[in-house]
């Protein structure tokens, strides 16, 4: 069994991987069409973040 302190070092070292590699993620797998499409369907279903797009878009 995992003491606390390796759980907690390799969380941090998880926390960080992420972090640093966070670009890398989101373009792997937004660069899935279908799954961006939902990603945007569903977030334009969310009022406030509708509202923010579009105020962006449309000055």
């Amino acid at each position: 069994m995992l003491s606390v302190l390796t759980r907690i070092t390799l969380l941090v070292a998880g926390i960080y991987a992420l972090y640093r590699y966070r670009y890398r993620i989101f373009n792997r797998v937004f660069g899935n069409a279908m799954i961006r499409k939902l990603f945007i369907t569903t977030s334009m279903k969310v009022p406030y973040i509708r509202n923010r797009m579009i105020h962006q878009a449309f000055r």
